[in-house]
């Protein structure tokens, strides 16, 4: 009995931040309070201890499910975890997150999504790219910002596309956005700590290079994405 008891207690505080994350995410998507959910889901993953990351985690794929804006979440992750577990636990999020929609898009929501995707005319010229070329397209759309990110999780579930070349696609075409805007993060927390005298100014200027340097290169990559999806998709329509 008492080892039971002691199962329980260990449990007990997970869970129910746990529900505390979902039953907030509910409030925020019916009262349209998502600022004050995502404040919120910082909050407990600072106090969970060990299980911070994987409250994290969840919120961020529940978040991309949701249609709530990920960005600022991304940037938390670089402030609270760093750019390197920060970015493994975004890109790992974001990709679960991306294959949930995707199911849904192809199961029970797909008239709703294709209800949706009437107010997107590139959506034709998308699909019949993404039919002739499969993860190809994916890939590019992931690194341009053609399309709202948790949209497109759901516009993928119209297409042809297979499961697997989705994901794998997905999942790569995030990353350097996903590390952008972690690393952002980051070096938002140096300069804070350089505010406070938390660290020494030489190596806050190395973070404002690599901050620099990390733009100028996610940018070059979307810029490029773009152009070969421009003409991916002009040789469909």
């Amino acid at each position: 009995m008492a080892r039971t008891k002691s199962s329980w207690r260990r449990w007990a505080v997970p869970l129910a931040i746990g529900a505390t994350v979902g039953a907030g995410a509910a409030v925020a998507a019916t009262h349209g309070d998502v600022d004050g959910w995502t404040k919120r889901v910082e909050e407990l993953s600072q106090e969970a201890g060990v299980w911070g990351p994987v409250y994290f985690g969840g919120a961020y794929a529940l978040a991309t499910v949701l249609f709530f804006p990920a960005s600022v979440l991304t940037l938390a992750a670089g402030y609270l975890f760093g750019p390197i577990k920060g970015t493994a636990l975004v890109s790992l999020a974001s990709t679960t997150g991306a294959a949930v929609a995707f199911g849904l898009s192809r199961t029970v929501l797909r008239p709703y999504v294709a209800k949706k995707l009437e107010d997107y005319p590139k959506f034709g010229a998308v699909d019949r790219a993404v039919s002739a070329e499969g993860g190809k397209v994916v890939l590019l759309l992931r690194l341009s910002p053609l399309f709202p990110f948790s949209l497109s999780n759901y516009m993928f579930g119209l297409t042809s596309i297979d499961f697997l070349p989705y994901i794998g696609a997905s999942w790569l075409g995030m990353l350097p956005g996903t590390f952008a805007y972690v690393y952002l993060g980051k070096a938002g927390k140096a300069a804070y700590n350089a505010g406070t005298g938390g660290i020494p100014p030489e190596k806050l200027i190395l973070y404002a290079i690599g901050v620099a340097a990390t733009i100028l290169v996610t940018k070059t990559i979307s810029s490029a994405a773009s152009r070969a999806l421009q003409e991916t998709t002009d040789q469909q329509s």
